[in-house]
């Protein structure tokens, strides 16, 4: 980050740092403000504003001011104490290839676990130094009689596939919990686990958050998931450690199944969602309670050319997910090793109204239009110019000329709602989708209306939002963080367009609880049927409410994809500045309509993580 940079962003953020210190003031005094003002430009100095070097300090910082307040034993024993009831866990242990000092490290992990009611699986299909291993597992069983089973099964090469199979064949336990043989779970692990089931006794399926640790013990690079999010499942593995599954449901998916080795745990996430598709009943604690270790060869060195075979079955697991759900299309690679995107063909070429409100400001609109026009390979659709009542003899002369060019235009004679414009023309257009787009657009790739369409045409998602850039080539919106500022705020805001995101969350398809209506898709029945926006809303988080009120109201997934770029030239068209006084007002109103999805109302975001700042859009962790 250069210095007109820092100075750009520190003016954008003074109102915010300024409410902070108000804050600090009142409620912790003097000596806490020039304390955290000393860490805060202390870490700015240390990251170059580079957030993620900025998230390596914060994570030391967040397990030793978050993760402390339950990872210690007073908070293990009182939780464990509080459990009235104590499922049983399997825990599937592959065995394959490893040094004893590494096995002993994972295995110590499990006997230190603060909930006692689990038994370890271990298979061995170790293809080097047999003897020496399986003397040194015997050993470990005979020290644990009552909770360690063992086996061993004898297949040259890989065999991660037979070798899990096979531990699993020896399980008992109401749930079966995956870990691989060379990594470690945290104590309150299966502590966490069952609090969760006790919370959810149906549960079907959960995962945890979870990082990276080395050979000397030393974590680092944490991932912070959002709650369940299928799509996001379509374009990277994200539920990858720990996971566990009710017994009935991993029988009933048939355990593991070869040819996806490497790929095996996506694979069988997939087919629990194609399975029991849109009656999901999964958990997520966002909690960091696995840590996986980085050594030289192992998958979690990503980008390293480790196991390239894996990521190849990572192709023919996603075909395989297409199939199953009955679906064409092609699998092609994404931004980077372990991305991909699923492009969907587009069933019946359905048609598209593409609506655009405008006043006066024709360049603009123009602009628009022409990109449009430019970069749209789909046959089946129509623009739809909403006039609010222009009044420049140059824009109505404009207008004339793209009516004869097959443009609709259709005059909106009365003061500008964002709202209220909007439920109006759905009832005047017949397109199957209505793709709402602002006048101060600018699209700039190709295909981009086929990439929304191809996700919006799912019977399970809500509406599809596309990748934004400020005009300077920043990011303006990739999906919207519900709670962030104490009501909405866009991702990744400000980060350069060539940013990947925190996990890849820029450059991959992504879950979001809400996405700019700036450009947005959505099926025009169910528009209808939601009774439009909320007209309560003026002029702002129209969007926002709608799409919690789709994912709220009607179970409903909104979609961010960064496959339609388009650059949006906000504030340009936007509204007047007595209008903007009045976001405030709005925001109060989502606070108050709905205070379980904003963090400061004790609520969340699901497609977020409490475990990153709502402070900002950046993905940084809090502390």
């Amino acid at each position: 980050m250069n210095i007109v940079d820092f100075f750009k962003r520190f003016l954008k953020r003074l109102p915010i740092y300024s409410a902070q210190v108000k804050h600090i003031l009142k409620k912790e005094g003097v000596f806490s403000l020039l304390s955290k003002s000393f860490k805060k430009v202390s870490r700015f100095l240390f990251s170059r504003g580079e957030i993620g070097r900025l998230n390596t300090i914060l994570y030391r910082e967040w397990m030793e001011n978050v993760e402390s307040e339950y990872l210690n034993t007073e908070s293990m024993e009182k939780g464990f104490k509080l459990l009235k009831t104590k499922p049983k866990f399997s825990i599937v242990f592959p065995v394959w290839n490893k040094s004893e000092d590494m096995l002993s490290m994972a295995l110590e992990s499990v006997t230190n676990q603060i909930y006692d009611n689990w038994e370890l699986c271990i298979s061995d299909g170790s293809t080097e130094r047999i003897e020496e291993t399986r003397e040194f597992l015997k050993k470990f069983q005979r020290e644990n009689p009552e909770r360690v089973k063992f086996s061993t099964i004898d297949i040259k090469g890989i065999n991660i596939i037979e070798n899990s199979n096979n531990a699993i064949s020896m399980a008992t336990g109401e749930y079966i919990v995956f870990m691989d043989c060379d990594d470690e779970i945290s104590p309150n692990c299966l502590l966490e686990l069952a609090k969760s089931i006790e919370g959810n006794p149906k549960v079907d399926f959960l995962y945890s958050d979870f990082d990276k640790i080395d050979l000397d013990s030393k974590r680092f690079d944490p991932s912070f998931w959002p709650d369940w999010s299928p799509h996001t499942l379509t374009s990277q593995m994200y539920t990858t450690h720990i996971t566990c599954y009710r017994r009935e449901v991993l029988e009933k998916l048939g355990g593991l199944v070869e040819g996806t080795e490497g790929a095996q745990d996506w694979d069988l996430v997939l087919r629990y969602v194609t399975e029991y598709h849109m009656k999901w009943n999964v958990v997520h604690i966002p909690k960091v309670l696995y840590h996986w270790r980085v050594y030289p060869g192992s998958t979690s060195l990503s980008s390293g050319g480790s196991k390239e075979w894996a990521y190849e079955n990572q192709r023919r697991v996603l075909e395989r997910y297409l199939e199953r759900r009955k679906l064409k299309g092609e699998i092609v690679e994404g931004a980077f090793e372990g991305s991909w995107r699923v492009k969907f063909k587009i069933i019946n070429n359905p048609k598209v109204s593409i609506v655009i409100p405008t006043k006066d400001k024709v360049e603009y609109l123009k602009r628009a239009i022409d990109s449009v026009k430019e970069h749209i390979k789909y046959s089946n659709y129509e623009i739809v110019v909403v006039d609010n009542r222009s009044e420049e003899g140059d824009t109505k002369r404009y207008l004339d000329e793209i009516r004869k060019d097959g443009v609709r235009v259709l005059e909106y004679d009365k003061p500008f709602h964002f709202g209220k414009l909007y439920n109006w023309v759905s009832k005047k257009i017949d397109g199957e989708y209505m793709l709402l787009l602002n006048n101060d657009i600018k699209v700039l790739n190709d295909y981009w209306l086929e990439s929304m369409l191809e996700w919006c045409q799912l019977p399970e998602v809500g509406s599809v939002g596309g990748r934004l850039y400020y005009p300077n080539g920043k990011i303006q919106h990739a999906g919207v963080i519900v709670g962030a500022g104490g009501a909405a705020a866009h991702s990744h805001r400000l980060l350069s367009k060539h940013s990947l995101g925190y996990e890849g969350a820029v450059v991959n398809v992504r879950n979001y609880l809400a996405v700019t209506g700036a450009c947005m898709m959505v099926k025009r029945e169910l528009f209808l049927s939601m009774n439009g926006f909320n007209e309560e809303f003026d002029p702002a988080y129209q969007d926002v409410d709608f799409g919690i009120r789709l994912y709220h109201e009607r179970g409903l997934y909104n979609i961010y994809t960064p496959y339609a770029e388009l650059i949006h030239y906000e504030s340009v068209s936007r509204f007047e500045d007595k209008e903007l006084e009045r976001d405030e007002v709005n925001a109060e109103r989502l606070r108050e309509r709905w205070p379980e999805y904003i963090e400061c109302m004790g609520g969340k975001d699901p497609f977020y993580n409490i475990n990153l700042s709502y402070a900002h859009e950046d993905f940084r962790i809090r502390r």
